[in-house]
């Protein structure tokens, strides 16, 4: 049964994240694959040239064509059709979630299809992460397909400050394929054991397959009962998925319906850009574009060449002078490490820039953050004979360089030529004066004030001064959903 025993020795460790379940759809048929499956590929996913073929497929929707291709035997047992009651219990729960799937369906379905994998796996990522991109399990795992960072490694998933290769919808669709294509020949197309292998881990599949043939038991996945709850309970809510999608008149199940044509296009950027400039310049919604490329934990993609998915119509906007604007859009911007007493108010005071746009450009919905968290920040709006009077300077020592301030300050090199107006090589002195930043005159300290302003709520207060809206409540005495009228005077605590 087992094989590849030199893969077993890596003894990969995979967590799936055990998302809320859902509701139903179908007919069965003896063999569990209704319509009568004959084998052939699926309508509008593989091989080119299909003609007046092509035309009348891409009328119909992808959830019921995928489920009409399932192959797998489905266990009739106690455990699968539990699931399919559990499922049942929330009945808006898998409308929802099989509408989620709606730009990333028909590329994975594609690669499966191409690596000649069970069509039934479409419905891994609805038990895994219900296909929410940014989901985060308590392990770790990360992506529709929840892929713990040593095990990402492993199958080749990126991490730097800018991107992680498992949320990457195209990068970890490709990893997961990669690995039920090792399960799979491990495990001779046990496809209960090969799944649960993927939420548990191969080395605790072969492990327990190994005791219970020392105790004399049957060695199938439903006979494996030294698992952990829910590696044992995996495989059963998939089966039940199948259930519940290849019959959903049966279950009173609607899926969401998927156009059964590509949605996406590809677009290699070879250096850094500006996802929002970008958004702008080709009239896409901000958070269409964010969805489609999960992988970029901020606004700024990084130096390394990457890939992008946009909507396969819009896939004309993306020109080499539009990259290029966001590209250009993307050069003025620097990391910054957060030090003790560092709050967001400041560092906009600081770098030229908002409370909103550092938010914005970090993609954060809180403006409190730890020391040691990085985030990025404008560079190169400072300038020098703008804050004349309002400069924070540092003192020149024997042996200073430009290197060792830039490291002192925790300010990049070319931030400092850039607010010193200084050349590649410049020399300094003792007793010379660089600048560093801006003072922080502006920002509130202990009992200052503010007036509001038309349109302040307590939300943008709290996120402008870096505190909380229960501080503000409970410093100025006022209810939590108090109207503020401008000219109205609220104390701001220091942090």
């Amino acid at each position: 049964m087992i094989r590849g025993l030199a893969l077993a020795l890596v003894a990969l460790v995979l967590h799936g994240c055990s998302a809320l379940v859902p509701a139903p759809d179908g007919d069965d048929t003896a063999t569990g694959h209704p319509g009568g499956y004959d084998g052939s590929p699926l309508p509008a996913i593989s091989g080119p040239n299909r003609g007046d073929q092509q035309a009348s497929n891409e009328q119909h929707d992808l959830w019921r064509a995928v489920a009409s291709r399932f192959r797998l035997d489905v266990p009739d047992n106690a455990r699968v059709n539990a699931e399919v009651r559990r499922y049942l219990r929330h009945p808006d729960y898998l409308r929802e979630v099989s509408k989620r799937a709606e730009p990333y369906l028909y590329m994975i379905v594609e690669k499966l299809e191409s690596a000649d994998l069970p069509l039934e796996l479409t419905l891994l990522p609805i038990v895994e992460s219900a296909y929410l991109p940014h989901a985060l399990s308590s392990s770790s795992a990360a992506g529709i397909w929840q892929f713990i960072p040593s095990t990402g490694t492993y199958f080749g998933l990126e991490r730097d400050a800018f991107y992680d290769g498992r949320r990457d919808i195209k990068a970890s669709t490709d990893a997961a394929v990669t690995y039920f294509s090792q399960l799979r020949g491990m495990f001779d197309d046990d496809w209960p054991t090969v799944i649960a292998a993927y939420n548990g881990g191969q080395g605790t599949l072969i492990n327990a397959i190994r005791e219970n043939e020392r105790r004399g038991r049957p060695t199938d996945f439903w006979h494996l009962d030294q698992l952990r709850k829910e590696t044992r309970e995996y495989p059963a809510r998939l089966f039940a998925l199948v259930k519940i999608f290849s019959q959903p008149k049966k279950y009173g199940f609607d899926p969401y319906p998927i156009a059964n044509r590509p949605a996406l296009a590809q677009i290699e950027i070879e250096r850094s850009i500006n996802l929002a400039k970008l958004a702008d310049l080709t009239g896409m919604d901000h958070e269409t574009l964010y969805r489609l490329n999960p992988g970029f934990g901020r606004s700024i993609t990084g130096d390394k060449p990457r890939q992008l998915l946009v909507p396969k119509a819009a896939r004309g906007r993306f020109d080499v002078q539009t990259l290029t604007s966001a590209a250009s859009a993307a050069e003025s911007w620097q990391r910054y490490t957060f030090r003790q007493g560092d709050s967001f108010y400041r560092i906009a005071q600081r770098y030229g820039s908002s409370v909103d746009e550092l938010l914005a450009i970090n993609r954060r919905q809180s403006a409190l953050a730890r020391p040691g968290e990085v985030i990025l920040v404008p560079g190169g709006r400072v300038d020098r004979a703008a804050i004349a009077g309002n400069a924070e300077t540092y003192t020149v020592q024997p042996g200073d360089s430009l290197w060792a301030i830039s490291r002192q300050q925790d300010i990049g090199m070319a931030e400092l030529r850039r607010m010193n107006h200084y050349g590649d090589n410049p020399v300094l002195r003792p007793g010379d004066k660089v600048v560093v930043g801006v003072k922080e005159a502006a920002a509130p300290r202990g009992d200052s004030t503010y007036v509001v302003q038309p349109g302040d709520t307590l939300w943008q207060l709290a996120r402008r001064f870096s505190t909380t809206v229960e501080q503000l409540v409970a410093l100025n005495q006022i209810g939590r959903d108090a109207p503020l009228t401008p000219g109205q005077e609220l104390r701001i605590a220091s942090n």
